[in-house]
């Protein structure tokens, strides 16, 4: 992991974590997980001094302004693919090693479900992988280079009513 390949997130306000190498779990550095986020870019820099070759990079998704779908294609059902294309939208998608995340601008201090449907997943108290992170499969995390979009909240109140 190099600055350039976080950059174009700090450039985007967003607030990005250090995560151990082929793994989603905080770097030993970030002592209170994606509270430790920042998006000041000398931070940063420094954290990158300590094994950049060797680490995963996240983003902490309330802090950053962002809701994220987490698909997971091993655990969908046909109920939730059908669902699933409902929430496609022309936005940041990354793919992941078993799936993809949709990226949304969202506001803070929102209260949203933990998941959706089987396989579908909101990240939004926490932190994802972000690309060019590798996932444990070895798969490296995409992105798309477009931006995201506002987020659909339509579809989160029809899942809280049924």
């Amino acid at each position: 992991m190099i600055f350039n390949d976080v950059k174009p997130y700090l450039d985007l306000g967003w607030y990005v974590m250090l995560l151990r190498d082929k793994s989603k779990q905080p770097h030993w550095s970030m002592k209170r997980g994606f509270h430790d986020a920042s998006n000041n870019p000398f931070i940063v820099q420094d954290w990158l001094k300590l094994e950049s070759n060797s680490m995963n990079v996240g983003i902490a998704c309330e802090k950053s302004g962002l809701v994220v779908v987490d698909i997971d294609y091993r655990n969908m059902t046909a109920e939730s693919w059908a669902y699933a294309k409902e929430l496609w939208a022309d936005t940041m998608t990354v793919e992941t090693g078993d799936g993809i995340h949709l990226y949304f601008n969202a506001p803070a201090g929102l209260n949203l479900p933990a998941q959706l449907d089987a396989g579908i997943d909101i990240k939004y108290k926490g932190y994802v992988v972000a690309a060019p992170s590798i996932h444990p499969n070895g798969k490296q995390y995409e992105w798309n280079q477009k931006l995201p979009i506002d987020y659909p909240q339509h579809f989160i109140k029809e899942k809280r009513a049924s």
